[in-house]
């Protein structure tokens, strides 16, 4: 038993030796451009190579202490993830400013994230930081990671180098309540949200749209935070991505433009209209017209409605089709266009409507000869009377059907039950009770009598012992 721990302590040693003769060899590189790679070894070359050999050498002596201590302390999981060496790289810039010796600290945690959010609080916090500001050395941003650095020696977040926002006391603690799994850029536009008085949910979209992908312009962008914040009502984030969209092309034609007077109702038109506008102009640009598949479209008239399955042979009717269906049809115009596919809309139109309606987009494999999409609006399922006009065009062009599609369970009402009626009120009807019993085990009449029986014998036998002892 002692040889084989021995055996194993020198196996310990020698991979411990390998792994900082490996950090070694790295760190006496020259700056220069290498790739990350896919090892261990070249993830940690990359980062060394980012590093002056000349200028703040200390940086590179830093990161060498950290993946040796790392080591030693049995992360060997961390130092299996090129993603976290590059944290530990991004720590090393800042070697100078660490409240604390790297050699102190002691593993802790079970995950390698954990010992690694365990490891940065260790170097850089000597008061609480918001536990989502550790995903900044994740990033490539350093002022982020100076934030972190900033805040864990106790200065206010309003004093923050190079803050992009003007924060309110509010603002300041709502960005400390920040989820651990958002980035600095979101939890600056979730706290400035709910500082303007935005529900969580509407602060949580506006964290996730467009407004944090840049501090630009900032004013204008606090301007439009503030006008969605209080905005009445559920507001999708594709619906508010192309608002923003249409107010961000706006503000460029004409930097004058401000939210000052504005409505939702009114911008949600407006944006509407805009993107398909520019559907348009961008059908007009890659205008691309096709021959028709050899399939022929459909009529069939029932009672007052008219129901027609068309092909669509150009960009300009399928982006149409998208957008009026609310689906990504436009991304199969190359397939239709290649001889592949060809698409197909129901409509559906009356006698007393010049308009119709459309039901359903139909995708068929050409070479297939099969039906393989029938969607409705939004990609939901057709209608059972749309399903029904699909087959016959299928059986009448020869076309095979597998497509999704199920028939709807029509819970019929149960008919009401009929009271009689009584001049007075008639006298209550007892009914027999019964307790509940489980249905694996049904008691009847005999069952009963033999347990009356036993209950008997038992009482005459306890009075046969009494008499007995007396």
């Amino acid at each position: 038993m002692e040889t084989q721990v021995t055996m194993a302590m020198a196996a310990m040693e020698v991979r411990a030796t390998g792994f900082v003769a490996i950090v070694e060899r790295a760190s006496k590189q020259p700056q220069d451009l290498i790739g990350k790679g896919t090892t261990i070894e070249s993830a940690i070359c990359h980062y060394f190579s980012t590093m002056s050999a000349v200028n703040h050498v200390w940086r590179r002596e830093t990161f060498k202490g950290i993946l040796i201590h790392i080591y030693s302390e049995g992360c060997y999981t961390m130092l299996r993830n090129p993603e976290f060496i590059g944290v530990l790289a991004n720590m090393s810039f800042f070697g100078n400013k660490m409240v604390r010796s790297v050699d102190a600290w002691k593993k802790k945690g079970f995950t390698a994230e954990d010992q690694l959010k365990s490891f940065v609080k260790h170097c850089f916090a000597q008061y609480d930081v918001p536990e989502f500001m550790v995903n900044a050395f994740g990033e490539e941003n350093k002022v982020h990671m100076l934030w972190y650095i900033q805040m864990g020696r106790g200065d206010s977040i309003k004093k923050l180098s190079g803050f992009p926002v003007a924060f309110t006391c509010k603002m300041a603690h709502e960005f400390r309540n920040t989820p651990s799994d958002m980035s600095v850029n979101k939890a600056i536009r979730r706290a400035q949200a709910l500082g303007f008085g935005a529900e969580k949910q509407r602060a949580e979209l506006i964290a996730w749209s467009a407004l944090s992908d840049s501090f630009e312009n900032e004013a204008f962008r606090t301007e439009l935070v503030k006008f969605f914040a209080t905005v009445k009502g559920e507001i999708s984030l594709d619906v508010f991505q192309t608002v923003l969209e249409y107010v961000f092309y706006i503000r460029a034609q004409n930097a004058a433009f401000t939210m000052k007077g504005r409505t939702w109702d009114a911008l949600l038109r407006q944006a509407v209209e805009w993107e398909r506008e520019m559907l348009k102009r961008k059908a007009a640009e890659s205008y691309n017209q096709w021959k028709p598949a050899a399939i022929t479209n459909f009529y069939i008239e029932k009672e007052d409605e008219v129901f027609s399955i068309i092909q669509l042979t150009n960009s300009e009717a399928i982006y149409e089709e998208g957008y009026e269906m609310s689906h990504c049809v436009a991304d199969y115009t190359d397939a239709c266009a290649g001889g592949e596919s060809a698409i197909f809309s129901l409509r559906k139109f009356t006698h007393e409507n010049s308009d119709f309606e459309r039901l359903a987009t139909i995708e068929v494999d050409v070479v297939a000869k099969e039906i393989v999409q029938a969607q409705a609006r939004y990609n939901e399922m057709i209608s059972e009377k749309a399903n029904e006009v699909i087959i016959k065009w299928a059986k009448q062009e020869g076309l095979s059907a597998d497509y999704d599609f199920y028939v709807p369970v029509h819970n019929e009402p149960q008919p009401a039950i009929q009271l009689p009626q009584a001049a007075g009120n008639p006298p209550m009807q007892r009914q027999n009770y019964e307790p509940y019993r489980d249905a694996g085990f049904k008691e009847t009449t005999s069952d009963r009598n033999i347990g009356y029986i036993i209950i008997a014998i038992m009482k005459i036998l306890w009075l046969i012992a009494k008499c007995s002892q007396e």
